[in-house]
C-alpha cells in the first residue's frame, strides 16, 4: 500500500510516491495506477509511449506540477 500524506491547505490526500515519465523533458507528477504492477499513471497518459518511474513526491514537487487529469490530481488543490 502506498503511503499518503495530507496537504495542509486542502485536506486532500497526496501519495508519498508519484509516477513521472523518465523523459528529460518531463515536468508532471501522476497518481500511480493501483491496478498495475509496473509504474504507470492512473490517467490516460499511461497509454503514451515512454518509460515511467516511481519517485518520492516531496523530492520532485518543487520542480514538477501535479497532473490535471481527473484520474490523477484534477480538481484538487495542492500547496
Amino acid at each position: 500500500m502506498l503511503g499518503v500524506s495530507k496537504s495542509a491547505a486542502s485536506g486532500s490526500e497526496v501519495p508519498e510516491t508519484t509516477v513521472r515519465n523518465r523523459s528529460q523533458y518531463a515536468d508532471t507528477l501522476h497518481r500511480p495506477d493501483p491496478d498495475r504492477d509496473e509504474p504507470r499513471p492512473a490517467c490516460w497518459e499511461q497509454n503514451r509511449e515512454g518509460e515511467f518511474t516511481t519517485v518520492p513526491t516531496v523530492a520532485y514537487r518543487p520542480h514538477y506540477e501535479f497532473c490535471g487529469n481527473p484520474e490523477c490530481f484534477g480538481g484538487e488543490r495542492h500547496v
